[in-house]
């Protein structure tokens, strides 16, 4: 059920790829400042429900609300607009461009705060001020993921969607990935994360979704102390 704080709600959501359905009447919910962890097996729907909030899906039923407003089947840069961001698990970065190029990239419905939305990105990761002249193909994984990051960032989001934030780094790349979710988590930002790695997940989340078959099964708080090897045999078993 949503929270009356609730900005983003899904409620009955179908949706998938040319005849072969993946989502099957899905229903969630994020609240404002949350961290919300989708969590399942591999073809449960978890990178489709984040496609289909933000419009690289277009849903065959079911509702998708953001503050208020229905969002579902509008095209991606309106909801974009709207501060619905995605950081997918390709990245998508310009690896011939500069750091500080695709940055600005992600500012491009902001106009005049580009300057002040770097200034902040910069802040958040000093690693990228000092690389800003740097051509992204020639950064490591972790660095490539806070670059993705930080262009999303620049569009001064409401909502982030995190598909695969861990995925491909070393051990200290995650550990860096989940103070950087936690920071923004205390700015205010909400998050609906993909997440494989479910130590990481259960680090930064407030509630878990386990997904099966295109619906959510399960539901739970993180506070209530799950182990990871109870969630492990829930999502596989």
């Amino acid at each position: 059920m949503a929270t009356p704080d609730a900005i983003l709600v899904a409620r009955g959501v179908e949706a998938g790829y040319a005849k072969k359905q993946i989502l099957f009447g899905l229903d969630f919910s994020v609240s404002r400042s949350e961290v919300v962890a989708l969590l399942g097996a591999n073809g449960s729907g978890k990178s489709t429900a984040l496609n289909t909030v933000s419009g690289f899906v277009r849903p065959q039923a079911g509702s998708i609300r953001f503050e208020g407003a229905e969002i579902a089947g509008k095209a991606p840069h309106r909801i974009f607009r709207l501060g619905v961001v995605q950081v997918s698990q390709a990245r998508d970065l310009f690896s011939e461009m500069s750091v500080e190029e695709n940055l600005r990239l992600g500012a491009w419905v902001r106009g005049g705060e580009v300057a002040r939305l770097l200034d902040g990105v910069y802040q958040s990761f000093p690693r990228l001020a000092e690389r800003r002249r740097q051509m992204v193909r020639l950064m490591s994984g972790g660095e490539q993921q806070m670059v993705a990051i930080g262009r999303a960032l620049m569009a001064d989001p409401r909502i982030l969607l995190l598909d695969e934030p861990s995925g491909g780094l070393a051990p200290s790349f995650v550990a860096e990935i989940a103070a950087i979710i936690k920071a923004l988590k205390a700015r205010g930002i909400a998050m609906l994360i993909i997440e494989q790695n479910i130590k990481l997940a259960l680090s930064v989340a407030d509630r878990f979704l386990i997904l099966r078959d295109g619906r959510v099964s399960q539901q739970h708080d993180v506070k209530a102390g799950m182990r990871e090897e109870e969630i492990v045999r829930r999502i596989y078993l």
